[in-house]
């Protein structure tokens, strides 16, 4: 049996997520739709990670079982060719029987894009978050390095997040910043539901002056959602890496 390692690329809009649900378009759906047709058996994938509607990935990775001895080559051509143009296998490899795509995982990487403009230009709306009025950056900077480390994220998290141990370590949080984009960057050894975009959702509240930067610490201790800020929209969040 054959244990292969998958990295895909997608464009998440017209997805309701990465898992398969049943009666709507998902990533996942998708892919196990292209992998049957060309093995011609039933498969299981085991993906590193959900992805929530309307979120994109650059390198979401999954693994599959498979008897068949199709060379790698063409089986990544074949799948291509029955995926929708929204989602790209980006290579394959042959890996150990006991890698798993979440369980092998050692850390995450995310970015979330603001538009700085009034004006999301149409070739852009799909994948940022248009935030046209000011943003204190020094007040944000001062908030973002408090989310390095270990933390309890019950805070930002999903109130209805089935994880019982929502304690996470961030290694890196920053901003890279433009005239006309910020992208914020986040690596951790893992991550709550929704818990990249409330974090960026609090930050745009500091930036606005709506929670105060030295607020972060209480709103960690408190363990309560409704402290934090909203959770910013799924179209700027950005899985870029999962590292084994």
């Amino acid at each position: 049996m054959r244990n292969l390692k998958l990295i895909l690329a997608y464009d998440g809009t017209p997805y309701h997520g990465w898992q398969i649900q049943s009666g709507v378009l998902t990533i996942q759906g998708e892919l196990h739709r292209a992998l049957e047709k060309i093995l011609n058996h039933p498969v299981t994938t085991h993906g590193s990670g959900r992805t929530d509607a309307g979120v994109h990935a650059h390198g979401q990775v999954a693994n599959v079982a498979t008897s068949v001895s199709m060379d790698i080559d063409a089986l990544l051509r074949g799948v291509n060719a029955l995926l929708p143009s929204e989602i790209r296998l980006l290579s394959i490899e042959e890996m150990s029987p006991d890698f798993h795509a979440r369980r092998s995982a050692v850390a995450k990487s995310y970015q979330y894009h603001l538009w700085r403009s009034p004006v999301v230009p149409p070739f852009q709306y799909r994948y940022v978050h248009g935030v046209g009025y000011f943003l204190d950056q020094e007040a944000m900077d001062r908030a973002t390095v408090q989310f390095c480390g270990e933390h309890d994220f019950t805070s930002f998290s999903a109130t209805a997040a089935k994880s019982t141990d929502r304690v996470r370590t961030v290694y890196a949080a920053s901003w890279e910043r433009s005239d006309q984009e910020w992208v914020f960057r986040i690596r951790g050894n893992g991550f709550l539901q929704y818990m990249v975009r409330t974090i960026v959702g609090t930050l745009i509240e500091v930036g606005k002056g709506q929670i105060d930067p030295e607020e972060i610490g209480a709103i960690f201790l408190a363990k309560d959602r409704s402290r934090s800020g909203h959770s910013a929209p799924a179209q700027g969040l950005h899985l870029t890496e999962v590292e084994y």
